[in-house]
């Protein structure tokens, strides 16, 4: 087991098609935003090890970490596409939507589940 902090010792560049954000710690203190995985710092980094065509599915019940993560995603090269602030009632995005353990306890509390998914901008 690794962390983040090492995926590009861990994978070489361009040779990962998806990665899955699920359910992340949203660390909600300003002080700690460099932690969240979807801060600038590891965008970088996902950015280096995802392959052109590469996706980022990123799936949580915190709101605000959804917010930051939309703003972080469009100010750090991705276009974000697929967005959806109630998973389970959307009539296409549920449809191939895989629950995880995490996902379904916080669905049966009453908790919306966010999504989307990112992929880095082609440069023009």
């Amino acid at each position: 087991i690794d962390t983040a902090d090492n995926l590009t010792k861990l994978f070489d560049e361009e040779s990962i098609d998806g990665i899955f954000l699920n359910f992340s710690d949203p660390w909600p203190k300003k002080r700690n935003a460099k932690r969240r995985l979807t801060s600038p710092l590891f965008l970088e980094r996902y950015k280096k090890i995802l392959a052109k065509d590469g996706k980022i599915i990123f799936k949580t019940d915190n709101k605000g970490l959804f917010d930051y993560s939309l703003e972080s995603f469009a100010e750090n090269g991705f276009a974000v596409s697929e967005v959806c602030f109630d998973l389970h009632s959307d009539p296409v995005f549920s449809v191939d939507n895989i629950k995880t353990e995490y996902e379904k306890n916080f669905s049966a509390k009453g908790f919306l589940i966010n999504r989307l998914v990112a992929q880095v901008r082609e440069e023009k």
